[in-house]
């Protein structure tokens, strides 16, 4: 079932959807973070009606509220986490100030060991502290600075007796920018425990104006280098990392410096959180005005309208009753409604918001969302995001907003190709159409079956025009760094008269110099030979449910310089592969999925040089990793997903030598 599905659902309903999902099964249930005994309740309600409950099932709670836990029966077990030891204090303290990336001398690391230990006496054992203290600590490797810190932690917590409060203060304010700063507090604006996508967060910080221009640099370097800082200095805890370059893709504020910076950033005027109408009124009452609004579980309606109409910023974390009050707030530039499920249309007077520079339309619900012709007029648009929601049709001028850098959108049902010259300083492109087949069926009569298949070859004759323009488009479009396309029809049996050729696609995109990432998917794809017309630059390649490629293409592929990442989907029909010495030099992730009856793959010595991770998933038996992978001593990981069908389908004995030289092997049954 998909999360959209469970937000849509009412509370009886998850109810019975969960007690049903744990009858007859052995559960763990896990409850991070409870504050209210009333958490518990719901969900002990629930338990209590399973035929077994006593079937070695478990609950495990945690909470910093002791009556909390005192509220769970007396039955329970109450394991209250201690403070850390002098000891244990220090090593943590230790592995923060001094990180592996910082070059510390030996000479320094022990004249600073001593006043550390001092420090870290003073964190009170509490961990939050260590981490916060020891990433400042780690930015200021001075003997009189962190000397001068012994006499200043003064412990005196400015609510519920938060020994680290000062650190955070003293974090903050050594910062060493006030972008920095305010990028920092704006992350606060998302719900707890947010997990935030470090793409999204640095197009809204430079929509925000909080990324400044610097020679030589993109604003989107500039965004990332800020939130490297940030974790760094443990003000930041990163969640996710790219596979081929190492960099942060996800992150989480911790909840308690969460709270500290909301406060921080009311006191500033930087945003305010409004969880009901009440937020408004004392938002107006303020002293400070603050022009950046985030709606958390928001209860009213037209408030937000009536409280502050010169509102800069509007994030949605809710699902919005009335999506037409926006246009009144004229000075937006920044709007963001990611996941909201109620969009049928967008307003028709849009384009009265001149300022906008992001709009956010992400995971916007089952039904398609049109975009009238007046969001043609947003002229300061930089970012335009709209990937998971169905758009009906694009405006035909929508492609000549000239600020735009980031153009996603899913599933676009009717749309008109740019014109040449259109899209200049595009950074990242995601397209995606669904076309409307016809179908055709043997209960058809001749003549219905006559009109539909006229009908579907005129739509992909009118499909192959359109796909051709926006190719030629391409070649112009010289700045893109990221690019995917991907085009399905509805009626797989229809068969496409006029497939777009790959010639021309490729040949768009070979002088691209900064292109890192393509992605190519659908129904139309490239053939083995257009290949190596893909430019030297791209350093990750995805291919989904190719129709030509039934050559083997690695030979052709091995030669890419700087290839990192590579992922074939469905999309080779051939019998077997072939990597040559040498080829592949920088790769590190390589992936396999459904690519067929794979009957042989030849691994010569040499190839694969930098590879870390393989992913293979195939549909022969048995599933059998190259010999020539032995050559490979930097593989570190081997997912083999193995078909339910054929216990034995897995040859354990190669993956054994894998093993044996310390490659992690991880075997997954399928269905």
């Amino acid at each position: 079932m998909t999360s959209e599905k469970l937000e849509s659902m009412g509370e009886e309903d998850v109810k019975e959807l969960l007690s049903d999902f744990l009858a007859q099964r052995k559960f763990l249930v896990v409850l991070d973070d409870v504050w209210k005994s009333s958490s518990y309740d719901k969900i002990s309600k629930i338990l209590s009606v399973l035929p077994d409950v006593n079937n070695g099932s478990r609950i495990v709670l945690t909470t910093r509220d002791m009556d909390v836990a005192r509220h769970v029966n007396r039955r329970s077990s109450i394991h209250e986490k201690k403070l850390l030891d002098e000891k244990e204090s220090w090593e943590l303290l230790e592995k923060w100030s001094f990180p592996e990336y910082r070059d510390v001398s030996s000479a320094d690391r022990s004249r600073l060991m001593e006043i550390g230990k001092k420090l870290a006496v003073k964190c009170k054992g509490l961990p939050l502290a260590l981490v916060v203290l020891g990433g400042y600590l780690s930015r200021n490797l001075d003997y009189d600075i962190w000397s001068g810190l012994v006499g200043n932690l003064d412990w005196e917590a400015r609510r519920n007796d938060e020994p680290f409060w000062k650190i955070i203060d003293r974090s903050y304010n050594d910062l060493p920018n006030h972008q920095l700063k305010s990028c920092f507090l704006y992350l606060a604006s998302f719900p707890e425990d947010y997990v935030i996508r470090v793409a999204r967060l640095c197009k809204l910080l430079i929509a925000e104006g909080l990324i400044p221009h610097r020679q030589n640099r993109t604003m989107e370097d500039t965004a990332r280098e800020y939130i490297k800082e940030l974790v760094q200095r443990c003000m930041l805890q990163a969640v996710e990392r790219s596979k081929w370059h190492g960099s942060i893709k996800s992150v989480v504020l911790h909840d308690v410096i969460r709270e500290w910076a909301i406060a921080e950033a009311r006191r500033e005027g930087l945003f305010n959180i409004w969880s009901n109408p009440t937020d408004c009124d004392q938002a107006l009452s303020d002293s400070v005005t603050a022009y950046r609004v985030a709606l958390h579980n928001f209860a009213g309606r037209t408030e937000i309208n009536v409280a502050m109409p010169k509102l800069r910023t509007l994030l949605v974390f809710f699902n919005l009753p009335a999506v037409s009050v926006l246009c009144r707030l004229k000075f937006l530039r920044v709007l963001d409604l990611h996941g909201l499920t109620g969009i049928k249309l967008l307003p028709s007077g849009v384009g009265i918001l001149i300022h906008l520079r992001y709009f956010g339309l992400k995971k916007c619900g089952y039904r398609s969302v049109g975009v009238p012709s007046s969001a043609s007029d947003l002229l300061n648009l930089q970012t335009f995001d709209a990937r998971g929601s169905r758009i009906r049709s694009l405006p035909r001028f929508f492609w000549d907003i000239p600020t735009m850098r980031h153009l996603y959108l899913g599933e676009v049902r009717r749309w008109v190709p740019p014109e040449v010259g259109w899209l200049g300083s595009l950074q990242s492109f995601y397209f995606c159409e669904k076309t409307q087949m016809r179908a055709v069926s043997g209960h058809m009569t001749v003549k219905e079956r006559r009109l539909a298949e006229n009908g579907n070859k005129h739509i992909a004759r009118r499909n192959v025009k359109k796909w051709a323009a926006l190719f030629r488009a391409l070649e112009g479009m010289e700045q893109l760094v990221f690019l995917h396309l991907e085009s399905w029809r509805t009626q797989r049996r229809t068969k496409w008269r006029g497939r777009v050729f790959s010639t021309q696609l490729l040949g768009s995109i070979s002088r691209h110099r900064h292109l890192q990432v393509l992605e190519l998917a659908g129904d139309w794809l490239c053939g083995v030979g257009q290949l190596s017309k893909l430019p030297h630059c791209l350093k990750k390649l995805k291919l989904i449910a190719s129709e030509e490629l039934n050559k083997d293409p690695m030979p052709v592929l091995g030669i890419h310089p700087n290839l990192v990442v590579l992922v074939l989907e469905s999309a080779f029909k051939g019998n077997g592969m072939i990597c040559h010495a040498e080829g592949f030099p920088r790769l590190r992730h390589l992936t396999f999925e459904h690519v067929g009856r794979l009957g042989s793959w030849n691994v010569e010595a040499g190839a694969f040089p930098s590879l870390t991770h393989l992913n293979l998933s195939v549909s022969s038996f048995p599933v059998v990793p190259p010999l020539g992978l032995f050559h490979v001593t930097s593989l570190q990981t081997l997912l083999l997903k193995q078909h339910p069908m054929d216990e034995s389908s897995i040859c354990l004995s190669p993956v054994g030598k894998l093993e044996e030289r310390g490659c992690e092997v991880i075997i997954k049954r399928l269905g």
